[in-house]
């Protein structure tokens, strides 16, 4: 039984390549696939949660302590809460700059994912530091139908649900301005 082998060439090799990866034949650059998940909705709710509750956290501090005074929790406690919600702070801050720098400097998934994060951030803080003549002169400017509808939506709900009082619900920040 004869066997016979043929030598392999750079050109026998090339067109090998050919077959398997067009792209690094054409280009020599390996593709790396990004598996990792897109998800910009998820991400700007969740940093707009995140800031929202951070941005709470730092204004609320006298409220927290005069919370912590009213409870059973033993006194020797409070600065242990309220030095655990100092680090959690501490260490949010320190997330969002990290997200910054991936935003700014990262490709693909993770770019997109932190820029969703930093896009619910930027909302958060907006609302919540957005004084309440904005929001009063923002009606004020809709024409009369959209001021109507919204008024009507308004009745309608004191109609379905006339345990909640909206005339008292004004537009305000978590600091109470």
């Amino acid at each position: 039984m004869l066997r016979t082998t043929k030598k392999l060439t750079h050109r026998d090799f090339r067109q090998r390549i050919r077959r398997v990866d067009p792209h690094f034949y054409r280009t020599g650059n390996c593709v790396q696939m990004d598996a990792r998940a897109t998800r910009p909705i998820g991400a700007t709710l969740l940093g707009f949660g995140w800031a929202y509750l951070i941005i709470t956290l730092l204004q609320n501090r006298p409220i927290l302590e005069a919370s912590l005074h009213k409870g059973d929790l033993p006194q020797d406690y409070h600065a242990w809460v309220m030095g655990g919600l100092s680090v959690f702070i501490a260490a949010s801050l320190v997330m969002l700059g990290a997200h910054v720098m991936r935003f700014l400097f990262q490709n693909g998934a993770r770019k997109k994912n932190s820029g969703g994060i930093l896009m619910g951030s930027l909302a958060a803080m907006v609302m919540i530091f957005t004084p309440p003549s904005v929001w009063q002169a923002g009606f004020a400017m809709l024409d009369e139908n959209s001021q109507t509808f919204i008024q009507s939506a308004s009745a309608k709900m004191e109609i379905d649900m006339p345990e909640v009082n909206l005339t008292q619900v004004a537009f305000v920040s978590s600091r109470g301005n």
